[in-house]
């Protein structure tokens, strides 16, 4: 089934389907008191990685519409590891439990998940894509979203991950998941 679904999360309890997550002192302790995040590992981005990070960033060098809100050109993103083990560890999940959303069968969401890959955060968003077969149609389809090139043009992220995932047997494959950030 060729089905193609973007969506896009920056988390923030100002907003509902699209929302930013900032961190607060006290949320940052109860949050690191939680989860274990994993040890540090160093990783350069492989050439296809290096291709999609290149793809936003021209994205970002560019003023643009998103919806009926205007962005000026932003700064360049730079290439997190730990954001791209997050951005891998949902489109696995998603792929291997066959569902398609922000929000995983635990109730995790894109702030836990970093956590997990040891991404101390100031802020965090996501946007996910599934069904399209290549970066640029996903890349496409999240800049005429607005919500998705909001993500995308938001100037306080600073960091990016991203992952494609193929799972044949999964309804909407491949699964896409892009995580920006922001560390503290």
């Amino acid at each position: 089934m060729n089905r193609r679904f973007p969506c896009c999360l920056i988390a923030s309890a100002l907003l509902s389907d699209i929302t930013v997550l900032q961190a607060n002192a006290e949320q940052e302790s109860a949050r690191d008191s939680k989860i274990p995040a994993k040890q540090a590992t160093q990783c350069k981005p492989s050439d296809m990685q290096r291709a999609w990070l290149a793809r936003v960033n021209d994205a970002r060098s560019q003023a643009r519409r998103c919806g009926d809100k205007r962005f000026e050109a932003v700064k360049p993103l730079s290439w997190s590891c730990k954001l791209e083990a997050a951005a891998n560890a949902h489109s696995s999940n998603m792929a291997e439990t066959n569902f398609f959303s922000h929000v995983d069968l635990d109730g995790d969401r894109v702030g836990q998940r970093v956590t997990i890959e040891g991404y101390t955060w100031r802020m965090v968003g996501e946007n996910i894509a599934a069904g399209q077969q290549s970066g640029d149609a996903v890349l496409e389809g999240w800049l005429a979203s607005a919500g998705h090139c909001a993500n995308i043009m938001n100037k306080t992220f600073t960091e990016m991950g991203m992952s494609r995932l193929d799972a044949s047997e999964a309804t909407y494959s491949p699964y896409w998941t892009q995580v920006f950030g922001r560390p503290r």
